[in-house]
């Protein structure tokens, strides 16, 4: 529950660099920390150096946006939805879309269910082109 305190004392930079692909990296078996996780990374954008690095934060929200529990999922989503207007339009079509995409194009029905939870918020905003894809 105390990840932006960790976040805080380890600086922006340690922060993208080291707590956000540790926090990718590694899997928890229980949904309450899953669920804490999906809720607090949706608030890190000024933890990991403001909206010019809000990308990075969106590895691990993808892997939870996958997850079988419906409230995870449901809240990943949630904070994806709150850091997607936070994307440059370059950055939302560089780093956002493709997440959308690879969640679109996933195996099981998890995935695709949050995909669809994502389109709205990008779409208007993304070039002709991106859309047409």
């Amino acid at each position: 529950k105390k990840l932006s305190t960790i976040a805080l004392a380890l600086g922006v930079d340690r922060t993208r660099s080291e707590l956000i692909p540790f926090l990718t990296d590694t899997i928890y078996d229980e949904d309450e920390v899953l669920l804490a996780l999906a809720e607090q990374l949706g608030t890190f954008t000024q933890l990991v150096g403001g909206e010019s690095h809000v990308h990075v934060l969106l590895p691990p929200l993808e892997s939870l946006a996958q997850v079988e529990e419906t409230i995870v999922r449901d809240k990943a989503v949630e904070s994806l939805r709150l850091l997607a207007p936070q994307h440059s339009t370059t950055d939302l079509e560089t780093y956002f879309v493709p997440t959308v995409k690879r969640l679109a194009q996933g195996d099981w029905f998890t995935s695709r269910t949050s995909a669809s939870g994502l389109i709205s918020v990008c779409y208007a905003r993304v070039s002709n082109h991106v859309k047409g894809e």
